[in-house]
């Protein structure tokens, strides 16, 4: 599997912004009963709700930056957790660069790289790529290049995607 960024509300300012001034009341109504909320508790997960949206483009670039120093994995489990856990700031350099001393990397090395827009031209061309393929949402999920799962899924969704996938293939 790889994971590739998505800038979910790439119009979202740097400093972000309320909910409240995002969401209309009945969307956000519907966000907070979703069915991923639910599917959440169920397995034990923790997901706070920050009052605030933020910009998200820092934390995909520090992700990008672990990739090239091979702890993506690292990085990336480390976000998802400072962000539903609120266990960190994903949103300023200073507090990407406390989760990358966290899980390793070098938080100085990495600073300059995001102030420098490293990794700008790849995130574009990621959400362009995803757009043009039909992905307007997280998360989304492509099988065997050719099918498209979009949104939390119970697991036995895709894993019905992905034994579909695993048939094909033996008998193509």
């Amino acid at each position: 599997m790889t994971w590739l960024p998505y800038e979910l509300h790439p119009e979202v300012p740097a400093e972000g912004m309320s909910r409240e001034d995002y969401f209309p009341a009945h969307v956000l109504s519907r966000i907070d009963a979703a069915p991923w909320v639910a599917l959440a508790d169920a397995e034990g997960l923790v997901m706070k709700r920050g009052g605030r949206l933020i910009n998200t483009r820092l934390a995909l670039s520090a992700a990008e930056f672990a990739r090239d120093k091979g702890s993506y994995e690292a990085m990336h489990l480390a976000l998802f957790k400072a962000f539903w856990e609120q266990t960190g700031d994903i949103s300023t350099v200073a507090g990407l660069k406390a989760i990358a001393a966290e899980v390793g990397l070098d938080p100085e090395a990495m600073a300059a790289e995001l102030e420098a827009g490293r990794y700008e031209e790849l995130l574009d061309a990621n959400r362009r790529e995803a757009t043009q393929v039909g992905i307007n949402g997280i998360p989304a999920h492509v099988f065997g290049l050719r099918y498209l799962v979009m949104g939390a899924q119970p697991f036995e969704v895709l894993k019905q995607v992905a034994d579909k996938v695993a048939e094909e293939q033996a008998s193509g």
